[in-house]
């Protein structure tokens, strides 16, 4: 038996490393199940810059093997297999709490597992959990395994517990910034695209808060809130994912974009723009878990009245003790982008407030051609992270930082003014408006007019900002809410999708453990840009015929009245 090598695109180095690793693990797995020895030896297999697509054996029978899927993995790289962990059974005995879980990897490498724990549907999850026994702790793999915890030292009471996946291998954060992908900004955008103004087009406007919503929860997998409150007879609602933190969950940065636009305008730049790059920001991040937590959030009513209205509301009711917002990055029109002399104009008193600004733009003849970063005086490490990701991982995003040490009226038009007011640590990234879109509030303000390769690397720089200080981390969580009380029943069951096969390549099969419904149930299959592949309604044991689709990650979205789920399916 031996490897044919085809030369397919040459991994960057950053990525050589974990590649090897994955590519000797496949060859070892293909030699064990086929009982023949290589005529490459594995050692000679580091640092091989050509990866096959077909494995032949001595009786020319091609077979194929899963290689370009460590490459691809639906448009990422190969630092993307993390690891999958889910709760399957919760119960208790007297004061023991039981938990079975399953661990899963693409390569099956070891994980450490480990068990968090708080008041039920708190977001704090500081008990004590370090008596906790069983399938905890280093070098744990996959399958499926069992944690035992003592909780008589916190009495009758339901808990929220976190159980963590984590394996050693870092994550590349160039990884992360290479996945960003201007054809998944396109897609969301056909959407998001069109006048969203609670008079102007409330019809659409309700659809891309029930898009980002929606979004939110199946594409990212978030735990989501509406914040809703009444801005004259207008139902507003600031729509909020969540990401919760592994290590400290208190500690919140935020990814923020207005959705609503002025009354006549299609607000493609103004705030489309914005909106989709924090969706694929969210499609990137939403994969890995991290030490603090991360909240992405859409704003409404941003133009209503004087404006920020949705911000200042969240501003005044949802920053709540003990969660500590520590970051923001806002996004502000992030599209617009041109070459041509002359485009690029300031306000008033700009060249005296930030000479070195002005004259580097001058330099370049007042092009277009780079993005905003503004910040206010304790924001500055914060914009600083921002320049630095941007200059390591997307270097060829110019930037032009603007701090400023009093407060600016046209650097406050945004919704990150009232965290500054508050002195939370805040960003607005953004195009400059109409100091360079000529489209600015406006029916010409469309996605024809916008540079989706520059909103690419806009966001990269936000997604590489945002995992270097957030902390990420290589591993999986799930979050489990107990039942054991007031009722003492002796055993809650997780109600769980099951799918079988799964990576699949022809048909999947569905089926369920413990699940109380009655009636059809509504299935949506969307891919990890978000576009929506298969949908139906159907009882449950089923299938679905996923033979015409492309390899890569999809998202299953299951419901009725009373049951929803999501879970992650692989299509080779």
């Amino acid at each position: 038996m031996y490897l044919e090598f085809f030369p397919v695109a040459e991994p960057q180095k950053t990525q050589m490393a974990f590649m090897e690793t994955c590519f000797i693990k496949i060859a070892q797995r293909i030699k064990e199940k086929f009982k023949t020895e290589w005529w490459l030896p594995l050692n000679q297999l580091k640092g091989i810059p050509y990866i096959s697509t077909t494995m032949k054996t001595n009786s020319m029978k091609t077979i194929s093997i899963p290689v370009l899927f460590l490459l691809f993995y639906s448009g990422l790289s190969a630092q993307f297999l993390t690891p999958n962990i889910s709760i399957d059974t919760v119960f208790r005995n007297g004061t023991i709490a039981t938990i079975q879980y399953t661990y899963s990897h693409p390569l099956d490498m070891a994980a450490t597992i480990s068990l968090r724990a708080g008041a039920r549907a708190t977001d704090i999850l500081d008990f004590n959990t370090s008596n906790a026994t069983g399938d905890l702790g280093p070098g744990i793999l996959p399958g499926v395994g069992e944690i035992n915890w003592d909780f008589s030292a916190y009495g009758n009471q339901d808990f929220r517990l976190q159980v963590i996946a984590t394996i050693a291998e870092p994550v590349d954060i160039q990884s992360l910034v290479n996945a960003v992908d201007s054809n998944a900004l396109k897609s969301y955008m056909a959407v998001v695209e069109g006048v969203r103004h609670r008079s102007g087009n409330l019809s659409h406007l309700l659809e891309v808060k029930t898009y980002i919503t929606s979004m939110f929860d199946t594409l990212g997998g978030l735990a989501v809130q509406l914040h809703s409150f009444d801005y004259g007879g207008y139902q507003a609602d600031n729509i909020i994912g969540k990401k919760f933190g592994i290590s400290d969950e208190t500690q919140v940065y935020i990814i923020d974009g207005h959705f609503d636009t002025v009354v006549d305008a299609p607000g493609a730049d103004d705030n489309g723009s914005a909106v989709v790059g924090m969706l694929e920001a969210m499609r990137i991040l939403s994969q890995f878990e991290f030490e603090k937590s991360i909240k992405f959030i859409g704003f409404d009513l941003e133009e209503a009245g004087t404006g920020l209205v949705g911000s200042k509301r969240y501003v005044d009711e949802q920053l709540l003790p003990p969660e500590e917002t520590v970051g923001v990055v806002n996004l502000e029109m992030i599209g617009y982008y041109t070459e041509e002399p002359n485009t690029q104009t300031v306000p008033g008193g700009f060249s005296t407030l930030f000479p070195d600004a002005y004259a580097a733009l001058q330099a370049d003849e007042f092009r277009g051609n780079f993005i905003i970063n503004s910040s206010y005086q304790n924001s500055l490490p914060l914009a600083q992270a921002f320049n630095q990701a941007a200059a390591q991982y997307v270097p060829d995003l110019k930037v032009q930082p603007l701090h400023a040490e009093t407060l600016l009226p046209d650097l406050l038009r945004s919704d990150h003014a009232w965290f500054w007011f508050k002195g939370i640590p805040a960003l607005m990234i953004t195009d400059g408006a109409e100091f360079r879109n000529p489209y600015y509030h406006s029916p010409e303000d469309k996605s024809e007019h916008l540079d989706f390769d520059f909103m690419r690397k806009v966001v990269q720089a936000v997604v590489a900002t945002v995992a270097e200080e957030a902390g990420i981390v290589n591993g999986d969580a799930v979050i489990y809410d107990t039942d054991f009380f007031p009722n003492a029943t002796n055993e809650i069951t997780a109600c769980k999708l099951v799918t079988n096969p799964n990576p699949v390549t022809d048909l999947l099969f569905l089926n369920h453990q413990q699940c109380n419904f009655s009636g059809e149930l509504q299935w949506l299959l969307y891919d990890a840009f978000g576009k929506l592949h298969h949908s139906g309604t159907g009882p449950i044991p089923g299938t679905i015929d996923m033979t015409g689709l492309p390899a890569g990650m999809y998202f299953l979205q299951l419901r009725n009245g009373t049951f929803h789920t999501v879970e992650k399916v692989i299509k080779r």
